[in-house]
């Protein structure tokens, strides 16, 4: 199944070509680029979910919503750098080596400081004014630093990515997956609480920034080697770079800002309690945290996707192009399927496993709320193929016209909604209506233009499966903790049980796959 990823598996034969060997070498090496990257990935969603679930009860339900406020705000300007970078740095690598390694370097120092600075300046307008919260500027001017820092950090982990040193960049996000949940849930537990967790945060990111830098010591101290002056090659970064910017800033608008918009909206109520309206951001805050487990896990597909296409479209092989784009699609789909009817089934016992009161509150929000990150994350997996190869306008259009309707979708269901429990499905609700209009757009154009995606009868049977197996796990009781974990074993099993059924993977699948770890 993993295989069926990167390439379409072919047995060897004596008189094997030039062409195919080299097929099979890409395939290898990107599964394998897949798998250590998911395991990294992997941890950093488990030290993550640490933090929430002590979180949660060192800050309460007022404490941690102004925290996930505050932490949607850097994150969206974190990711979209992080993001962008990576891509960007990751292309520049490719063609340039390590002479765009260090000239990007200094573009991307500027751009933190530029993005931090703007921060900073405007922690006042945004926190007391956009957001109505007196309490927010301070820790947006903390957050500045993690800003910074980030912009330098993801241009290091991009010049691996596109180097395809996945181990070394696997093992970035693992140490600074471990650094920032110590230090924020160290910090959290002192008098500081908020304050605490948010520079606890702007620390690890300090530490973590040294260590790319000392990843990268041998070529940052090498002579300066020749090549066009960093004045042509900033004009030649920017017109990859600034595109993806834009997109990356639209992609997490989609991800996060539904969560400040409706703090924004409700906040602005006559009559509301700002402590009520905070606990109940932190509920939605907790919510998000397990329906952004698909967007999470299928990033480590963006990663692998993105300089494979990339290279096969400059190759002008569109037969490859459209057979990785179609196997990349259908492994997602697949994965996402799982995720989507164990969630689905029980999401009230998925909540309690790691929170406390009133934060279980959420569970009928987790099921709209994990949909949208689904359709989501196969959105994202369809631009990140736009952009790879090289049609950013393209990609940065689909994303913001996925935007638009999210925003829309919010904002009609908060205006139909109380300030209440029922503010949260409102805008869960907004939020899955925006990402199916934009799942639709993304398949449309990917498809016309590559002539692939994912196949209808494919989509067909992982939707009847995943239903089928979320209902049965809905139906039956798990009764616990420990009975919640069974469950979501017994659903996910069951889920792919009913594929095999359905023959959606095969036993002549499995073989394969088999074959190809033996070979590894």
């Amino acid at each position: 199944m993993i295989h069926r990823a990167v390439a379409t598996y072919r047995e060897t034969e004596p008189d094997e070509t030039e062409a195919s060997a080299k097929a099979e070498a890409t395939a290898r090496e990107s599964t394998r680029g897949v798998a250590v990257i998911a395991a990294a990935k992997a941890w950093f969603m488990v030290t993550g979910f640490a933090q929430p679930i002590v979180l949660t009860r060192l800050l309460l339900g007022e404490g941690y919503g102004l925290y996930g406020v505050v932490l949607n705000v850097i994150s969206i300007l974190n990711n979209v750098v992080v993001a962008g970078s990576i891509q960007a740095m990751s292309h520049a690598v490719t063609d340039g080596g390590v002479t765009a390694l260090r000239k990007g370097l200094l573009i991307h120092a500027a751009l933190g400081l530029s993005l931090a600075g703007t921060l900073f300046a405007g922690a006042d307008l945004l926190g007391a004014g956009v957001l109505h919260d007196t309490r927010l500027p301070p820790l947006l001017r903390i957050g500045a630093v993690v800003v910074a820092d980030y912009s330098v950090y993801a241009a290091l982990v991009g010049a691996l990515n596109g180097r395809r040193r996945f181990r070394a960049q696997a093992g970035l996000d693992i140490t600074f997956a471990t650094l920032r949940t110590g230090l924020i849930l160290g910090l959290a537990a002192t008098p500081l609480r908020v304050t605490g967790a948010i520079t606890g945060f702007a620390i690890a990111s300090v530490l973590i920034l040294l260590a790319a830098l000392a990843l990268h010591r041998d070529d940052l101290r090498a002579p300066a080697a020749g090549g066009v002056s960093t004045g042509v090659f900033a004009r030649s970064y920017a017109r990859f770079f600034a595109p993806v910017l834009v997109y990356q800033l639209a992609l997490n608008l989609v991800l996060q800002a539904d969560l400040l918009v409706m703090k924004a909206l409700l906040s602005r109520r006559e009559g509301v309690d700002e402590a009520a309206i905070n606990t109940l951001a932190g509920v939605y805050k907790a919510v998000q945290n397990f329906a952004f487990l698909p967007y999470q896990l299928l990033l480590a597909v963006t990663f692998v996707v993105f300089p494979v296409v990339s290279k096969s479209t400059l190759e002008g092989d569109r037969e490859a192009t459209a057979g990785f784009v179609r196997g990349a699609l259908r492994f997602s789909a697949l994965a996402l399927g799982a995720m989507l009817a164990v969630l689905g089934a029980m999401p009230g016992g998925v909540l309690r496993l790691a929170y406390r009161p009133p934060f279980d509150l959420g569970a009928p929000v987790l099921r709209w709320l994990s949909l949208a990150q689904g359709a989501f994350a196969l959105s994202v997996i369809g631009t990140t193929i736009v952009l790879a190869a090289g049609r950013t306008g393209a990609a940065t259009t689909l994303m913001a016209a996925m935007l638009a309707a999210v925003f829309a979708g919010n904002l009609v269901g908060l205006a139909l909604s109380p300030a209440d429990l029922s503010a949260l499905t409102h805008t869960a609700l907004g939020t899955l209506f925006g990402c199916l209009v934009g799942l639709v757009l993304v398949g449309t154009y990917v498809r016309r233009t590559f002539g692939a995606f994912l196949s209808i009868t494919t989509a067909a049977r992982v939707v009847a499966c995943g239903v089928g197996a979320a209902a049965v796990g809905a139906w039956v009781p798990w009764p616990g903790k420990v009975g919640t974990l069974v469950g979501a074993a017994a659903v996910a099993l069951l889920y792919v049980a009913l594929l095999v059924v359905t023959r959606e993977v095969t036993p002549a699948e499995f073989a394969r796959i088999r074959r190809v770890l033996r070979r590894r």
